[in-house]
């Protein structure tokens, strides 16, 4: 309908130049100058009215597709901007308008929603061009790298080069590990590459997920699953050893005693030997027992602990202790923090064993000091064991909660290794920092 009325005035304006122009020529033959140059000027004046006609049109067309292209919202057919007998046309650029609309909120949606969803990924993400221009570098990836920003991948070749190495020899589908240290704690990162393109450029990108929890966890399934196989071997060949052993030395009979006298045979020796054979197998059955607490953690009983009363126990615990080694001992629980949810007996066994460690770490140090403090916050409980003492030797960060690992003369390298164990009963976590020479910082973090 409004093109059919644009059609009719765009005819009529052509009838009417037409029979102007006509009537013009023939009155000029006709002799009738005066009347020809009125009959041209109306000509004239028609032909600029359909210019006039036409040029807004074309005018007002391409204001309304400009101000959609610059989603100025200002501008509204509705008032006056459609040209005149284009009402079909009108309501059609309405619903275009509509459409375009929609799709541009829901893009800008889109947009925001995997914004944040990368921005809150615990994933380390990057995204590169061909020239190594950085599209993306999600904050997990400048965590996991230690950089503040990142706008070149070839900035990865100063400041980390072991990583930029990594991904030079880093192929789509084929994942690769790479494990450095950070203050003294090991990181393992598993990197994965993919490749895409849009449009005519091609462009990279990178996955790094730090897998150290699921490594701990297997390797402590792989300890367990060790301790439940030996202890059971040992014990199943030490038991009847130690059993034999006692009948002999205890129980010896008379008429035997009598023959092996006669025969010259010393039967204290053979009884002292038979006592030795027990004491040894009962010293290996005390060893094999003391390592199966390694895989016979119980569930924990998580109850609410008063954290004033929990504290007090260490500082009552270690007072003395503390007093004879001239040890500086402080005690301190962040402001508001009245309980925490956890195994009371478990999690005072940790953190017995990691003080247990800072004072020998203190051990030669002048002016020692050792810190235990509770700190909460809104999803988790971190209770730090901190100390000033010699520290871990970056050579030996990977082997820290290794069982039987120790480098302290007499002592059994499963304090640690147990903690740890303990802890991720809790579904939580130990860590450390340390600086050798400055000290190190035990953490543990608790849900809730």
């Amino acid at each position: 309908m409004g093109f059919n009325r644009f059609n009719r005035r765009l005819a009529g304006f052509i009838l009417v130049m037409g029979a102007l122009a006509i009537l013009a020529a023939f009155l000029w033959f006709a002799g009738g100058y005066l009347w020809s140059g009125i009959a041209a000027f109306v000509f004239l004046i028609v032909a600029g009215r359909l210019y006039h006609f036409l040029g807004k049109t074309n005018r007002d067309l391409s204001l309304f597709f400009e101000g959609m292209l610059n989603e100025d919202s200002s501008l509204n057919l509705e008032k006056g901007v459609a040209p005149p007998g284009f009402d079909e046309l009108k309501e059609s650029l309405l619903r275009l308008r509509s459409a375009i609309r929609k799709e541009r909120v829901h893009n800008r949606f889109q947009e925001q929603f995997y914004a944040e969803l990368i921005g809150h990924s615990g994933t380390g993400l990057l995204a590169y061009d061909e020239q190594g221009k950085v599209i993306i570098a999600n904050p997990a990836l400048l965590e996991l790298l230690e950089l503040h920003h990142l706008t070149s991948v070839k900035t990865l070749e100063h400041r980390v080069p072991e990583f930029y190495q990594k991904l030079q020899r880093l192929k789509p589908g084929k994942p690769l590990l790479y494990k450095f240290s950070v203050n003294g704690q090991v990181v393992v990162l598993q990197l994965r590459a993919s490749e895409f393109i849009f449009g005519d450029k091609h462009y990279h990108l990178l996955a790094l997920q730090n897998i150290k929890a699921e490594l701990e966890e297997r390797e402590v399934e792989s300890w367990q699953k060790l301790f439940r196989i030996m202890s059971h071997e040992i014990m199943n060949s030490i038991a009847p050893i130690t059993s034999l052993a006692q009948s002999i030395g205890r129980s010896l009979p008379e008429e035997v005693s009598e023959i092996c006298t006669q025969s010259g045979i010393d039967i204290e020796r053979i009884r002292n030997s038979a006592g030795a054979i027990e004491e040894q197998g009962d010293l290996m059955m005390s060893f094999v027992e003391r390592y199966r607490k390694l895989y016979k953690i119980p569930e924990p009983a998580l109850k609410p602990i008063s954290i004033e009363d929990w504290l007090s126990r260490f500082r009552i615990l270690y007072h003395q202790e503390m007093q004879q080694r001239n040890i500086h001992f402080n005690v301190n629980v962040s402001n508001g923090i009245t309980e925490f949810t956890a195994d009371d007996k478990l999690i005072s066994q940790v953190v017995i064993n990691l003080l247990k460690n800072a004072v020998e770490a203190v051990s030669e140090v002048e002016h020692a000091e050792i810190n235990l403090s509770v700190q909460k916050g809104e999803q988790e409980t971190r209770i730090v064991v901190a100390d000033n003492g010699v520290g871990i030797p970056e050579e030996y960060a990977d082997q820290v909660f290794v069982p039987f690992f120790t480098t302290r003369q007499g002592g059994s390298g499963i304090g640690l290794a147990l903690s740890r164990q303990i802890v991720h009963r809790h579904s939580g976590t130990l860590s450390f920092h340390s600086i050798p020479g400055m000290g190190t910082t035990f953490t543990v973090v608790l849900p809730g």
